[in-house]
């Protein structure tokens, strides 16, 4: 059967790089995304659909089985925030082998985004990497959670809570009620939070990486969050070492379960992509670009922490070898999107079905073994 498997990936992964996206890359990239987002709610809407994606794309196999506070993996890797902004393809990520998916980020007010409709996403194929301007647009936290209050999810979602990007102005009262407001409308949809303190692309920069803003927003969302319902914080690419422990305190002081590591990477502190392929003036960089920089934080994240923190691994995930290295690292779970575009849709279940192999390789019987295996913690 896993011959089969493989086989049947190899056939279209092959069938994805040279025909379906030549065609897709011929379109603008935000023209592309909208497109391939349509016929993903279409895919999704329908038994029959999801049906035959799910003998086309599905992989599952036990030892990928995982629980992380308290909240139940088919498989640890998942769909990043960032891609389904308005919560609407939920119904075809399992069909894909996406063991879960993180929605958004949603704001509290309906947030348009950075100006340049059509023009806000570009593709640097030579890097591996999209360089994203969006600005954290999407339907609002009203509408959202209005939609999505009666569906029933048939894998682990995560709700990634941002800063309405509509002024330059910061004022700490009115950020915190607008997270505020989208977890208590949350409240009874998803299975954790991820609080999104690091978007590179907001009027207002990243206030909350400042010690004093970040408890004071963390202490009231600790006072407002469901019982039993994990929340992480999505920390910057481009933080140093003290900002990153700072952080970290402040999950630990206030009952945090976890972070998330890390979001996009701004080109001018980072020397990881092609120089003279950089599109745009403005944004940050999604895929290759990211990888080292994520896997070096999960390292240091779960040593400083001695393993008391939660990760979830994002950036430059392309093959199951570099889910398997964050991992490895110490992060418990794996979110991607850039690799599902410059690889294909079969990608996740190639990497799952990767993920056993090396598993088998290493002698471990469950993921979670893996588990920060070649990142021993300090000793006391």
């Amino acid at each position: 059967m896993d011959f089969l498997i493989s086989l049947r990936s190899r056939l279209l992964g092959i069938g994805y790089r040279w025909l379906a996206k030549p065609l897709i890359f011929l379109w603008p990239p935000e023209i592309a995304h909208d497109k391939m987002k349509a016929v993903g709610k279409f895919l999704g809407n329908y038994a029959w659909s999801r049906f035959f994606t799910r003998l086309l794309f599905h992989y599952q196999n036990k030892k990928l089985n995982i629980e992380v506070d308290g909240v139940h993996y088919n498989n640890p890797v998942g769909l990043s925030a960032g891609f389904d902004k308005d919560g609407e393809l939920t119904r075809i990520y399992p069909a894909i082998s996406f063991g879960f998916a993180e929605l958004g980020s949603f704001t509290g007010e309906i947030c348009p985004g950075n100006p340049g409709v059509g023009r806000r996403l570009f593709r640097m194929p030579k890097s591996k990497s999209i360089l994203v301007w969006y600005g954290l647009n999407n339907q609002g936290a009203e509408k959202i959670s209005e939609r999505l209050k009666d569906q029933t999810f048939q894998l682990p979602i995560g709700i990634s809570a941002a800063k309405t990007n509509i002024s330059s102005e910061f004022d700490l009262e009115e950020a915190i009620e607008d997270y505020v407001k989208t977890v208590v409308l949350f409240e009874e949809i998803g299975d954790y939070y991820t609080i999104n303190i690091s978007c590179p692309n907001t009027q207002e920069g990243e206030p909350f990486v400042d010690q004093g803003n970040l408890e004071a927003l963390l202490e009231k969302l600790s006072e407002v969050r469901p019982a039993g319902k994990p929340m992480y914080v999505k920390l910057a690419a481009d933080l140093e070492v003290s900002e990153i422990n700072t952080i970290l305190d402040a999950c630990l002081k206030f009952g945090i379960e976890g972070v998330v590591l890390n979001n996009l990477a701004k080109p001018e502190f980072n020397k990881e992509y092609v120089k003279e392929e950089l599109p745009f003036h403005k944004g940050a960089m999604s895929g290759l670009p990211l990888q080292r920089i994520s896997t070096d934080m999960i390292r240091h994240v779960y040593r400083y922490t001695e393993g008391k923190l939660t990760i979830i691994g994002v950036g430059g995930i392309f093959n199951a070898q570099d889910a398997y290295e964050k991992i490895t690292s110490g992060a418990s779970l794996l979110e991607m999107i850039t690799g599902m575009i410059y690889e294909g849709p079969q990608v996740m279940g190639e990497i799952n079905q990767g993920l056993v192999k090396l598993l088998e390789k290493d002698g471990f019987s469950t993921i979670e073994e893996a588990i920060g295996s070649r990142n021993p913690l300090p000793k006391k």
